[in-house]
């Protein structure tokens, strides 16, 4: 979760959107959790890459629609 506070003091921009190649930062565990946005799409879901989501040291890849998880936010 440390990423969100830092993003902004290391000169990275901070929203609420979604976009390709941003990292999308949410409260999915205890520590937080960060994903890589691969692709918007034009329904308003976004697809991620993420590691250690479905289980430590696995990579995966989500569709996700906004309201699905307790985001904190995207760094651009």
């Amino acid at each position: 979760i440390d990423w969100w506070p830092n993003a902004r003091p290391y000169g990275y921009g901070e929203g609420q959107a979604p976009r390709v190649g941003a990292v999308m930062v949410t409260r999915e565990s205890g520590y937080g959790h960060v994903a890589y946005v691969e692709a918007v799409n034009g329904d308003g879901t976004w697809i991620v890459s993420e590691m250690n989501f479905i289980g430590w040291n696995q990579v995966s890849r989500r569709t996700i629609r906004p309201g699905q998880v307790p985001l904190v936010g995207f760094i651009y």
